[in-house]
């Protein structure tokens, strides 16, 4: 295989557990009522799934502004993810150690908000492992540059100083991502993937970190 510069990770479900879904419900909900509104189901749906084209019609019935309600959405996502990781519901994997032997630049880039990112970071220790890290930012227009569009990877590309990087991923958007910034891609199939389907193969897939760091130092 080729050396590579740098690798760029995504965070959840390759770093860290999965959030639970029930949360980000809950943040979507608590976003409605932040603005006196009770949301029905349809209604709540485009923010769970951070659907940016069915958000403003899912504001629509309650006279509320989608450009408001949403960044309420991820504030409350930020602190309800927060509260996860400190009662420990969500946490590390445990290879996330065999990073450290990794010899090539390290970054990382999700899908969660940056300043889940940044908690998660500073909560587990982990900010030393990379030399960059982005998650997306809080308005809608943020949320239409989220992967697989490369806006994010390409910044962190950009930090780390080379294109010859490789983007491990958990999801059928890490592989297009990887893709459209013109960088090779790793499938980290983890447990919570065991039969997960990709529509486009990955350059390489590997069961976990400790796999991942043998196939680049090989």
């Amino acid at each position: 295989m080729p050396s590579y510069d740098a690798v760029v990770f995504d965070m959840d479900g390759v770093l860290l557990t999965m959030t639970d879904g029930s949360v980000i419900d809950r943040a979507a909900r608590e976003a409605f009522a932040a603005f006196g509104a009770e949301p029905t189901e349809e209604a709540v749906e485009p923010f769970v799934r951070a659907e940016a084209a069915g958000l403003a019609g899912a504001c629509e019935p309650f006279d509320l502004d989608h450009e408001r309600v949403w960044p309420a959405r991820e504030w409350a996502a930020c602190w309800l993810q927060s509260r996860e990781m400190d009662a420990g519901r969500k946490r590390p994997y445990e290879d996330v150690a065999a990073l450290a032997d990794l010899d090539a630049r390290v970054g990382l880039v999700s899908n969660n908000q940056h300043h889940t990112v940044g908690y998660a970071l500073d909560r587990f220790d982990l900010g030393g492992l990379f030399e960059t890290a982005y998650g997306r930012g809080h308005t809608v227009d943020a949320l239409r540059r989220r992967k697989p569009d490369p806006h994010y990877l390409d910044r962190a590309l950009s930090d780390l100083g080379t294109r010859n990087a490789l983007y491990a991923g958990d999801s059928r958007v890490d592989v297009e991502v990887a893709a459209r910034a013109g960088v090779d891609s790793v499938f980290i199939r983890r447990d919570h993937r065991a039969d997960y389907r990709l529509p486009a193969a990955p350059d390489y897939e590997v069961s976990d970190l400790a796999a991942l760091v043998d196939l680049v130092e090989a």
